[in-house]
C-alpha cells in the first residue's frame, strides 16, 4: 500500500487530478482515526493533535486562538490583491492549520488542498476548522515528491512558515515540485519571519529561548531572508515580484508553549532554571516574534 493518503469529502472526489493511486479516507469515516497525543505538560501543538477536544483542552487553547486571529488578519493583508475565488489552491505544509482556516473561509468556490508529512496535522486542522473541514482536502506526503499531482494544476501555492522547516538539501527539490504543479503565471506566496525587528524586552526573551534551543539541539540558525533570496534567485524558474516586510514582530502568546517544550528537551538544572525564569518574565510582558515578511513569486 502507498504511504500517501488523501482525506477528502465524498462530493469532492474526482476534483483533484492525480497521476498515481493513493489511499483514500473519507471525512465520513474520520472519527475512526485516533492520532491523539498524550503528554503530562501539553503544548498547544500537542493538544490540537488529539482526535477530539474537551472543555479543558479548549481552555488551554485560548492563547492559540488569539494567535490564530492575528494570523488571519495578516493573511487577509497578504492576499488583498490576489483573488482567491474559483481557484485551485495548495497549502504547502499544514502545520497547525492556521492557513487552512483562512483559505477555507476566504477562498470562495475554490479547491483547497493541504499537504503535510505529519499525519497528526489532520487532527490539528480538523480541530481548527470544525465542520468546515469538509471544504478541505488533506494529503499526507513529502513536499519534495508530489508526483501524484499532475503538471500545471494549481493556481496558487501558499508556504505559510513552511520554507524555514524544510531541510536545506531538499529545498530546491520542493521548489521544483511547486513550480511544476503551478499553472503558468501561478503564484507562490511565501510567508516567513526574519531578523530581529523591534528589540524590546519581549523580543529579547524570545531570542534567548531560540539561543537555548540551538544550544540543546545543536541545530543551525534558521534560513535568513538574504540567503533565501539567493536560493530563489539561483533557482531562477520563478519571477520575483515583491518582497514586503509586514511588521516589526508581533507579540505571540504561544511562544510560552515553546518555552515549556524546551523544558522537556533538557535535564540540565541550570538551563531549566533559566527557561523557567524566562517563562516568568514572559507571562508579565509577553514574547515578541521575528518580523513577518511575504515574498510573492510567479511562474
Amino acid at each position: 500500500m502507498s504511504n500517501l493518503y488523501l482525506i477528502i469529502n465524498k462530493r469532492d472526489y474526482g476534483k483533484l487530478c492525480v497521476t498515481q493511486n493513493i489511499s483514500l479516507i473519507f471525512f465520513s469515516n474520520l472519527n475512526r482515526l485516533n492520532f491523539g497525543a498524550r503528554c503530562m505538560e501539553e503544548t498547544f501543538y500537542q493538544i490540537l493533535a488529539k482526535a477530539s477536544l474537551d472543555k479543558i483542552d479548549k481552555r488551554k487553547l485560548e492563547k492559540m486562538f488569539k494567535r490564530l486571529s492575528q494570523e488571519i488578519d495578516l493573511l487577509k493583508t497578504i492576499f488583498n490583491k490576489i483573488s482567491l475565488e474559483n481557484k485551485r489552491i495548495l497549502d504547502i505544509g499544514t502545520g497547525q492549520g492556521f492557513a487552512c482556516k483562512f483559505l477555507v473561509e476566504n477562498a470562495r468556490n475554490s479547491l483547497i488542498v493541504t499537504i503535510d508529512r505529519d499525519p497528526l496535522c489532520l487532527n490539528r486542522v480538523r480541530n481548527i476548522l470544525g465542520d468546515k473541514i469538509n471544504n478541505l482536502v488533506f494529503i499526507k506526503a513529502d513536499l519534495s515528491a508530489l508526483l501524484f499531482i499532475k503538471n500545471n494544476f494549481f493556481d496558487i501555492a501558499l508556504a505559510h512558515y513552511t520554507i524555514s522547516t524544510i531541510e536545506k538539501d531538499k529545498l530546491i527539490r520542493v521548489l521544483e515540485e511547486v513550480h511544476r504543479i503551478l499553472v503558468p503565471n501561478g503564484w507562490l506566496v511565501i510567508i516567513e519571519g526574519f531578523g530581529i525587528g523591534k528589540k524590546d524586552h519581549p523580543r529579547e526573551l524570545t531570542l534567548e529561548l531560540e539561543e537555548i534551543y540551538r544550544e540543546i539541539t545543536k541545530e543551525e540558525k534558521e534560513l535568513e531572508l538574504e540567503n533565501l533570496l539567493l536560493i530563489l534567485n539561483k533557482f531562477s524558474k520563478f519571477k520575483l515580484i515583491e518582497v514586503k516586510k509586514l511588521n516589526d514582530g508581533l507579540l505571540d502568546p504561544t511562544i510560552e508553549d515553546f518555552a515549556y517544550y524546551l523544558l522537556k528537551l533538557t535535564n540540565d538544572t541550570e538551563l531549566r532554571n533559566r527557561i523557567k525564569e524566562i517563562i516568568k518574565k514572559g507571562r508579565r510582558i509577553g514574547f515578541r516574534e521575528a518580523p513577518d515578511y511575504v515574498i510573492y513569486l510567479q511562474k
